[in-house]
């Protein structure tokens, strides 16, 4: 009965321990991909590049991807140290200049102010996912039928919103997609946190914090529409300053000391001729 006690307290340091490194390493993940995007907002040249030659981008996010699939469906590759952490430092690298064509649109304040809102979702939904006492990992099913359900919802209003101009259509479109987003991230936080029907292995914690990034980036590339389109933090940040007017200078030839004026002058010419 002790033994088993002891173990129970083993595996529960060990599971916070996991935890905290996967937060960590995701954090780490989010201020690598800021530092970078606020550069490329912030360097002509850089975002010029980005913005002719978006094709760049395209080519590291579909690299990232294929990079993912092999890091996931791979699992031997996991867990050779040293080639694990060099992919896991490739794709997550390769997605943050797979966003460098969207970024180098944006203005500087909406990246920084969706990234942080961003980030609140994620870790707001981790901390509920990690305090509700019903176990999300026995509903998986039920999960996967629910993001079907959505998928074939936002598939419908955002053919609405490109080929009718539907208002307010990408919004709901934006709704459902991150809502389905959010709950996985609690599933995935409850596989993290452990103690649960489903959970993940303790020498897993790189592909767990590429599971948290990669919430967070599906979240922030639907933040891409309002940071472009409606710029709402470069708009309010920006203070119009009041334009302030100059007298004219009095004209040379109106004023009350001028010479005199030209009735004057042919009179004056006149009478000398005379």
């Amino acid at each position: 009965m002790e033994d088993r006690r002891q173990r129970l307290r083993a595996y529960r340091r060990a599971r916070r321990k996991f935890a905290l490194i996967v937060y960590v390493l995701t954090i780490a993940w989010m201020i690598l991909a800021l530092i970078q995007w606020i550069i490329v907002a912030l360097i002509a040249e850089i975002s010029d590049i980005f913005r002719a030659s978006y094709w760049i981008s395209i080519i590291f996010f579909v690299v990232a991807m294929l990079l993912v699939i092999l890091f996931i469906f791979l699992e031997k590759v996991r867990f050779i140290i040293g080639l694990n952490w060099l992919l896991t430092v490739l794709i997550v690298e390769f997605i943050i200049i797979g966003l460098f064509a969207l970024v180098s649109r944006s203005p500087w304040p909406d990246i920084v102010m969706w990234f942080f809102i961003c980030v609140l979702l994620v870790f707001i939904f981790v901390l509920l996912g990690s305090i509700i006492p019903h176990d999300l990992t026995l509903d998986v099913v039920i999960l996967f039928v629910l993001a079907f359900i959505f998928l074939m919802i936002t598939i419908y209003f955002i053919m609405l919103y490109i080929l009718l101009e539907m208002p307010y259509s990408f919004l709901i479109f934006q709704l459902f997609v991150s809502t389905i987003v959010l709950l996985f991230v609690m599933y995935h936080a409850q596989t993290i946190n452990g103690g649960r029907f489903a959970e993940m292995r303790l020498n897993d914690h790189l592909l767990a914090s590429l599971i948290l990034f990669h919430d967070f980036i599906i979240l922030f590339l639907l933040s891409f529409y309002a940071q472009i389109i409606h710029k709402f933090a470069s708009r309010y940040s920006t203070t119009g300053g009041e334009t302030t007017t100059q007298d004219a200078p009095p004209d040379s030839g109106s004023g009350p000391d001028s010479g005199p004026s030209g009735s004057d002058s042919e009179r004056g010419s006149g009478d000398v001729g005379g």
